[in-house]
């Protein structure tokens, strides 16, 4: 609880810290989701909040308590390397939507010397999206249904006018009043 008062006390007094919306998350019931953050390979601290509660954080710190909701429900993807700070919410609920905070701290000197915050916004669906894809799917068979006959009527129309565009010209390359199909008149 410390150091959430001191970060929310940082974030009002100092204005060290940049805050960036970034997309939002839909994530299914009963599956996992990943949220995603980069940091620093300077950053010495992370911490994972949704509105006033600690998802997770790095290094553990037995002061700070991670909200219940969360316990054993969470990984880090911590490769400061590789600048991920990802966060892993495993069998989501409802519960679990909101906006989440990751905060990223760089430590100069034992002290807090900047920090940077990422917030991702959580939708969880009840559904899943092969369901509606499913759903989609039987509505669509009646305009299926309906477009095939347009369809074979448009496929007969363009034959029809094919035909007659080929008899047309099979006529005018028969047709003997045309000065280059005339036999030349020999003088004698």
């Amino acid at each position: 609880m410390m150091i959430l008062a001191f970060l929310t006390l940082l974030l009002i007094t100092n204005g060290s810290a940049v805050g960036e919306m970034v997309k939002n998350v839909t994530g299914i019931v009963g599956q996992d989701v990943l949220l995603s953050c980069g940091c620093s390979s300077e950053s010495s601290r992370l911490a994972w909040q949704n509105d006033l509660r600690v998802v997770s954080e790095y290094p553990p710190d037995s002061r700070t308590h991670i909200d219940q909701a969360y316990v054993d429900r969470t990984e880090l993807f911590l490769n400061k390397e590789k600048s991920n700070c990802s966060i892993m919410i495993r069998n989501i609920s409802s519960e679990d939507a909101g906006v989440y905070t990751c905060y990223a701290m760089v430590n100069v000197q034992g002290r807090v010397g900047s920090m940077t915050s990422l917030e991702v916004n959580l939708i969880v669906s009840e559904k899943n999206f092969n369901e509606k894809i499913i759903s989609h799917a039987d509505k669509s068979f009646d305009a299926v249904s309906i477009s095939v006959p347009i369809l074979v009527m448009l496929i007969l129309g363009v034959a029809v006018l094919l035909t007659l565009f080929i008899k047309r010209r099979h006529r005018t390359n028969t047709d003997t009043d045309l000065p280059a199909q005339q036999p030349m008149i020999q003088r004698v």
